[in-house]
């Protein structure tokens, strides 16, 4: 049994508020944010995306802000060419389920406000860690953000996957499995396995 396919949200420019993503290296993995309006986005980045300069952007202008690895840019910048995807919360179980992972969660978001503000207060103090794949990603980013709980639900699915191919799959997926546990902190949380 493969891996559940995506259902799209209902295609719609994003709110203020919004958790957006975009797939990354042919759908490898996805890249999230959260839309704060005016055509911006606030998402952690990697340690290797914060080595060099941002390239200029007549969009983002003096709009641009960096702060270690969270930064603040234009949707465009964000997106990279990508189309845009509203990640939805508050789905049912069963829809929750079917969709690939990483595109939806069961949890209710917090209003758009929080929301914003969770989102530059992190930004303004680069209060979210420095980033790592697995325990504190750009997912775990936006889902702290809308829920106050941070949780990357791709990780879980690249788990299941790896569990899937059989013995080898299962030791290197308990092994990422054990390397999420051991070292989350007190705020976070893989997901609800």
């Amino acid at each position: 049994m493969g891996q559940p396919q995506s259902k799209p949200s209902k295609p719609r420019f994003p709110q203020p508020g919004d958790h957006i993503y975009c797939e990354r290296k042919g759908g490898l993995y996805d890249h999230h944010g959260i839309y704060v309006g005016d055509d911006m986005v606030i998402h952690l980045r990697g340690a290797a995306k914060k080595l060099g300069e941002l390239p200029a952007c007549h969009k983002c202008g003096d709009k641009r802000v960096e702060n270690g690895e969270i930064a603040k840019v234009c949707i465009d910048c964000f997106l990279d060419g990508a189309t845009l995807q509203i990640f939805d919360y508050g789905v049912p179980l069963l829809e929750f389920i079917a969709r690939k992972r990483g595109t939806c969660c069961q949890r209710d978001s917090k209003p758009p406000h929080e929301v914003i503000s969770t989102a530059t207060d992190l930004l303004e103090r680069n209060g979210f860690g420095p980033y790592d794949m697995l325990t504190n990603n750009c997912e775990h980013f936006a889902v702290y953000c809308k829920t106050g709980c941070a949780a990357s639900y791709q990780i879980v699915r690249h788990i299941e996957g790896a569990i899937a191919t059989g013995p080898a799959g299962m030791l290197a997926g308990a092994t990422v499995a054990v390397a999420c546990g051991v070292s989350k902190g007190v705020r976070k949380t893989s997901s609800s396995w």
